[in-house]
Parts: C-alpha cells; structure tokens; sequence
C-alpha cells in the first residue's frame, strides 16, 4: 500500500510524518524530493542554487527536470522494491505535477517516471486561507512561500484535481485542526487500508 501525504506548504506534513514513523515502524517512510541518495544531491543542488544567487533563479524547466530525476530515482530505488510493504510517503508526483502548472506535458512526464506508479491513496492536508496567512506570517519564506497566499491556494486546488484525475483515493483533513487530532485522523485512514 503506497500512500501520500500531500499539501502545500506548512500545512504540516513533515511533524505529520515524523509521527506516523512512531505508529508505523514497519512503514517504508519517504520523500519527495530527497528520499534516494541521489535525490537528496539533486535536492540539496537546486536549493544551494537558489541560495547563492536569489536574483537568477534555475530555469524553470531545469529545476523540473531535476524534480523528474529524483524522482525516477525514487520510484527504481524505494517504490518500486516495496510495492509489497506499506509506504507513507512525504509528496509524490502528483505534487510534482501540481507545482508544475506552466509546464507542457507535466503528467505524461511524471508518470513516464514513476513507471506509471502512483499511490494507492492520497491524504491531503487542507488549509484554509485565514490559517496560511497565520502560519506563512510566523516564519522565514522560502522561494515557493515567497510566491504568496494565491499562489499557494491554487497548487492545493491543483493537488485534490490531480489526485482525482489520477484516480487516486483521495482523504482530504483540515489541518487547521490540532497536531494531534490531524495524526489520529490519518491513522485511523491508513489502518482501514492495510
């Protein structure tokens, strides 16, 4: 069973994560980017870029050419073995095609990369715009943050189309709720799937 965790950003994925790795200690947990040797180098290659130079930026196609590598990787390397096992995975292509919008072909290119692998079932984290603006104030931007509420909004607009387009099982959870609400939420969804 490969699952998703999805959402844009600070709708809490990663402290999500981090205690599903407590209640699934069997789980393969993940991520995207990063979660192969080599994604964490591509990963770390395309944030050092644009640190170093914030005025010239990756060339949109590059950086989303470097997104598909990671995450062919991913899917030979960690996937793919393990479709037997449970896998939570932090993103997944259907982030990759979300952020992606101006880019032709985002699909067919993601999936050619996943070898036509998409998770079984996909939880969304929601946030509403009231709790972004909240969270996105409390802290340092980075370059996907910096691109405002609006932007942010349509990407999670464009995460639940693609997962249903995709024809994945979607969850979607308010994550404007409590940390540990949220948590039982998502097991209580991932114990009905294994």
């Amino acid at each position: 069973m490969y699952i998703a965790l999805e959402g844009i950003d600070t709708s809490g994925k990663s402290t999500q994560i981090k205690l599903l790795k407590e209640t699934f200690k069997e789980a393969i947990i993940t991520k995207e980017p990063g979660g192969s040797s080599l994604g964490i180098q591509i990963r770390e290659m395309i944030l050092k870029e644009h640190s170093i130079d914030k005025t010239n930026h990756i060339d949109s196609k590059t950086e989303f050419l470097l997104f598909l590598a990671d995450r062919a990787e991913h899917t030979a390397k960690i996937i793919k073995p393990n479709q037997n096992k449970l896998i939570i995975s932090d993103r997944s292509l259907i982030s990759g095609i979300a952020y992606a919008k101006d880019i032709a072909n985002a699909k067919e290119l993601n999936l050619f990369a996943t070898q036509n692998i998409t998770p079984d079932a996909v939880i969304v984290l929601e946030l509403d715009e009231n709790t972004l603006q909240n969270r996105l104030g409390q802290k340092q931007n980075d370059i996907i943050e910096q691109r405002g509420i609006t932007y942010l909004l349509n990407i999670q607009k464009r995460i639940k189309s693609i997962t249903k387009d995709l024809g994945c099982e979607l969850k979607i959870i308010n994550a404007s709720d409590s940390i540990e609400h949220i948590q039982e939420n998502i097991k209580e969804f991932i114990q009905q799937k294994i």
